[in-house]
């Protein structure tokens, strides 16, 4: 029954107190191209740092001055990661492969970019990460972009690289950022921009390589910042060493080209802006661009650079992957990146041979307002009642707990210390921090690749494991669930079966409309899920909007179809799946659906339409369209042992 997220309270919101906690790892990208005089001053401003990264990815974007002889000889105090590409891909080609590597090999908590005309200076790092770390306790409430102040050789902020206020922000953001001496923004320029990685990893990862220069900074930046927070933080000061000071509209010559085309790619393709903010910006930039048009002395030519611009601008990007062939490997698997690369099948014996099984992890959390007879009872499920039990479980203590719930798990401990059951680690957090994150900390705990997730008051059939950890290996999958028995709360009668779909293609296809996957049951590769940036806070969908970033990465999902779980209703579950609270959850399931390509637009009008009536009718009525859609009825008296099991014919998930 944990899988209605709806009972777990929303991440903490307050500021933290940073004193004590370990530095986050950072990583430091620098793209170069034919700034031989300048680039030593980005890399001794880096190295001067009162904060340090810990790598330097070096991109140099085929520069054709000698900026691959001061690269061959330089002795530098911190570890470089140099790529040198055979083509100038632009900024934001060479960006999207900075990234790239440095999610790839560096494994960072935080991205710093910049160009090679960057100066920092010595509290640029240290005072962007304080901010960061200040802005909350709960890793994914701080800011998913931290800017810092950029000035020009003369001590002035620059105009070029100083992000607006942030427009209706809001009391509670303004007053969150001003708690870490800063201010919300929207975009930030790569002009010393420090990026969570975590947030990096659930947006795809890489800039569009296609912008080539201009705006690839705005349309990255506002897609992360989009479903999370950025500040600009005044004491974080940095050093543009720009010939001309002031906007883009100096003078740009054949990057006015770029400036229309990547605009019009931001505005048109992009799902970072909302409408209001696409009018804002748009009218902004039109401004710009007539002005431009008006000041050029070379009207001619400058026209022509804009209209080539709304031309190109018609058509969509081409994907990095292309843009880039023959140039640099990408690595991250993705909409911006490649297709992920499945493990292959591995024979294991025949299916439920426990013997030859793998070794892995089970994953659960646990918080205050959760049963302790129905902990106990999972525990045991889990840990004493299968034909194959798990190498260790990963027990997420999310919050202090009550007394009662204590005693539980102190007993559990004790067990596995006397070698009574298999290991148990537990993962105390001091706040209630969620379901997201409290699965996110417990799975960087997990000591094997596959992990196996369960509830604190579900129960695991006794074969679960034997059948759904094979099955996983042998099938080449990333991600795999099974049908679920739907029991009532003291598990003595199976109210209904949640049947799977085990097609694939049906499988992808009905993900668009609902989570055909569930939760309780599945067991996944922990590598992919920390590529991809793990569970993100989405009210009642953390494992929905998870699935749908491996599916649309490439990876292979699945389903076993006998239910190998049993599933707790309690007394007023549909009644929680009725009503405003309800609706407004749908509405932002499907904006972050939406907005994170993963639905169409028609896509989200359709799911919105089925829910708004469905949360509204009356109770019997919902129940009875729940079932219809999601399970088969099949009511039958079970023993506490949990050994029985029913079966029905197939249906396809529901709500």
């Amino acid at each position: 029954m944990a899988e209605q997220h709806s009972d777990r309270p929303a991440p903490a919101q307050h500021p933290a107190k940073h004193d004590g906690q370990p530095e986050p790892r950072t990583v430091a990208v620098v793209v170069t191209y034919n700034r031989r005089d300048l680039l030593p001053k980005t890399l001794a401003g880096i190295a001067s740092g009162r904060m340090r990264p810990v790598a330097v990815v070096i991109v140099d974007n085929a520069s054709t001055d000698d900026t691959a002889a001061y690269l061959d000889s330089l002795e530098y105090e911190l570890p470089v990661d140099r790529i040198t590409l055979r083509q100038n891909m632009g900024g934001a080609g060479g960006f999207a492969v900075g990234i790239d590597r440095a999610l790839e090999r560096h494994n960072p908590d935080l991205v710093w970019v910049m160009d090679d005309d960057t100066e920092p200076t010595e509290n640029t790092l240290a005072e962007a990460v304080e901010a960061w770390l200040g802005y909350s306790e709960v890793p994914s409430e701080r800011p998913a972009v931290v800017a810092s102040r950029v000035v020009w050789t003369n001590g002035e902020d620059h105009p070029m690289n100083t992000p607006r206020t942030m427009f209706a922000a809001g009391e509670q953001r303004h007053a969150r950022a001003r708690a870490v001496g800063s201010r919300p923004i929207r975009s930030a320029s790569f002009v010393s921009i420090l990026m969570d990685a975590q947030a990096i990893r659930r947006n795809g990862g890489l800039p569009i390589a296609e912008f080539f220069i201009w705006n690839d900074d705005f349309e990255f930046s506002t897609r992360l910042i989009h479903h999370r927070n950025g500040i600009a933080v005044p004491s974080s000061v940095a050093k543009h060493h720009t010939k001309t000071f002031g906007t883009t509209n100096a003078n740009p010559g054949p990057r006015f080209y770029n400036d229309v085309r990547n605009k019009l790619w931001v505005f048109t393709r992009s799902r970072t802006l909302n409408p209001l903010e696409k009018l804002l910006y748009g009218g902004s930039s039109a401004r710009l661009w007539v002005s431009t048009l008006l000041r050029t002395d070379d009207r001619r030519t400058y026209l022509g650079y804009f209209l080539n611009g709304l031309r190109d601008g018609l058509r969509p990007p081409v994907p990095n992957r292309h843009v880039l062939e023959g140039i640099y490997p990408l690595t991250f698997p993705g909409r911006y990146g490649v297709p992920a690369s499945n493990p292959e099948p591995a024979a294991t014996g025949n299916a439920g041979c426990v013997s030859s099984a793998p070794d892995f992890s089970v994953l659960m959390s646990v918080y205050a307002k959760e049963n302790p007879a129905y902990l106990d009872q999972a525990l045991e499920s889990n840990l004493l009642n299968q034909t194959l039990r798990p190498s260790e479980l990963v027990l997420v203590l999310d919050g202090p707990l009550t007394p009662e719930l204590r005693a539980v798990v102190d007993r559990w401990v004790a067990r596995a210390e006397s070698l009574d059951c298999p290991p148990i680690q537990l993962v105390e957090l001091p706040q209630n921090i969620g379901l997201a994150e409290a699965l996110n900390a417990g799975l960087q705990a997990c000591s094997y690749e596959l992990v196996a997730r369960a509830d604190s008051d579900d129960l695991s059939e006794p074969t679960r494991f034997a059948e759904l950890i094979p099955a996983l290996v042998e099938g080449g999958y990333t991600l795999l669930g099974s049908a679920m028995l739907e029991v009532n709360e003291s598990n003595s009668e199976v109210e209904s079966v949640r049947e799977a779909i085990v097609d694939s293609e049906r499988l992808l296809r009905a993900m668009d409309s609902r989570n055909p996957i569930y939760h309780p049951s599945v067991a996944f590769r922990k590598s992919a899920v920390l590529t991809l940036g793990g569970y993100e806070y989405v009210p009642g969908a953390e494992d929905w909007w998870l699935w749908m970033r491996l599916r649309d990465a490439g990876y292979r999902l699945g389903n076993l179809p006998a239910p190998l779980v049993r599933y707790r209703v309690g007394a007023g579950a549909y009644t929680k799946r009725g009503g405003v609270d309800a609706w407004k959850q749908d509405w932002a399931i499907q904006r972050q659906l939406y907005t994170g390509h993963a639905i169409s637009k028609t896509r989200w009008v359709q799911n919105m339409a089925v829910r708004s009536v469905y949360r509204f009718v009356p109770e019997p009525l919902r129940r009875s369209a729940f079932r219809a859609l999601s399970t088969v009825a099949a009511r039958a008296s079970l023993t506490r042992s949990s050994s029985g099991r029913s079966t029905g014919a197939a249906s396809e998930g529901g709500f």
